[in-house]
């Protein structure tokens, strides 16, 4: 059974394209860097949508970090951190609908196309409350007439979201790819890749373990093989499972509310 530690509440690592995981979805991620990469495609719109797990939110949130300040995040999900730019990856807390508004008038204004993002991310778009839809509605139709592209996510293919009409119509226009959620043993391989990439060895009984008594989210499992890591060179300990066990006791500690 697993153990139901606040394990979750340990920042993950910040998504990066070379810490993905493609498992089932390589054509579908070819087609996002393919699309992504394309400019002097004019405008474009593409959607990933897969549930809990497959991966949309990371690689959406990976991409805004590899393109910098061609591309502009929105993470419709929450309201205190939409349109977080690229660039820093930092969370500007501000109002969403604001921030989200201010934007859709720089596009409406005939400013030179290279003060705009290339590219624009939109995260969780079924998410959007109503002012939100509108607004994006209003993004859609100033990004064709600027001749940028769209990435969106969202848990469900535009034909089954539950939303205004004209949004889930501008949406289902362009291309969508479903995202498979990954097996445990792609979870398992990314965890190895990553102790490799560290130098640290990673054996089957702690991956076992972790797999066995915690839950299988992805961010935070190679959360704790990083601090595994640091546990390790700070001690000057050998990675075993009675390493590993400490270091999940004394987080659970940590994080456990008072």
């Amino acid at each position: 059974m697993q153990l139901q530690l606040h394990l979750n509440l340990i920042e993950a690592p910040s998504p990066q394209l070379a810490d993905g995981v493609t498992g089932a979805n390589t054509a579908a991620l070819a087609a996002l860097r393919s699309f992504l990469g394309d400019r002097d495609g004019g405008f474009g719109s593409l959607m990933l949508w897969g549930g809990p797990g497959s991966g949309k939110s990371f690689w959406l949130k990976a991409w805004a970090r590899a393109l910098g300040t061609e591309a502009t995040f929105t993470d419709c999900a929450s309201r205190s951190d939409m349109l977080t730019a690229a660039a820093t990856a930092a969370v500007a807390p501000a109002d969403a609908i604001n921030d989200l508004r201010d934007a859709v008038e720089r596009l409406s204004v005939a400013e030179p196309a290279g003060a705009q993002p290339r590219v624009w991310l939109i995260d969780n778009i079924d998410m959007a409350d109503d002012a939100g839809a509108h607004l994006l509605f209003r993004l859609y139709n100033a990004a064709r007439e600027r001749h940028m592209r769209i990435v969106s996510t969202a848990a469900r293919p535009p034909l089954h979201l539950t939303m205004r009409d004209d949004l889930r119509t501008r949406i289902a226009q362009g291309l969508v790819f479903e995202l498979a959620e990954l097996t445990d043993d792609d979870k398992k391989n990314a965890l190895r890749e990553r102790a490799a990439r560290l130098g640290m060895p990673l054996g089957e009984e702690l991956i076992a373990y972790m797999f066995t008594r915690l839950q299988r989210h992805l961010g935070t499992l190679a959360a704790l093989v990083d601090r595994l890591n640091d546990l390790s060179l700070a001690q000057k300990r050998p990675v075993t499972l009675p390493l590993l066990k400490e270091l999940i006791e004394s987080l659970d500690a940590t994080t456990r509310p008072v």
